[in-house]
């Protein structure tokens, strides 16, 4: 039987933390740990309940943390002399700063 809302337990949070931080979607995670497809949106927008908040805050938090941690060991590579890192790392440094522009507009 597939969990509800209401049926979202804290280990659930650990897990959809864990698994964004691996850049599973939202559809993903709620297929592995069988949630009812109403769950979904709560990964993309939080709602009134603590619960939906939870779930927005645990799965956008995990993804930008498995973005740091990707991050983090690009910027190592990159400065130990990597050139496919380097490339990388100035790939971020681009799209940081359109990101950075369209933040300011």
């Amino acid at each position: 039987m597939l969990k509800c809302l209401d049926e979202v337990t804290n280990d659930d949070l650990v897990e959809i933390t864990r698994l964004a931080g691996l850049f599973f979607t939202p559809t993903e995670i709620g297929f592995m740990l069988e949630f009812d497809s109403s769950i979904l949106e709560a990964f993309n927008s939080p709602g009134n309940s603590k619960i939906n908040n939870d779930i927005y805050n645990s799965y956008h938090g995990g993804r930008l943390q498995g973005e740091i941690d990707l991050r983090t060991g690009i910027m190592k590579m990159a400065k130990a002399g990597s050139s496919p890192a380097q490339t990388m790392a100035l790939d971020l440094l681009k799209a940081s700063k359109i990101k950075l522009m369209d933040d300011v507009a």
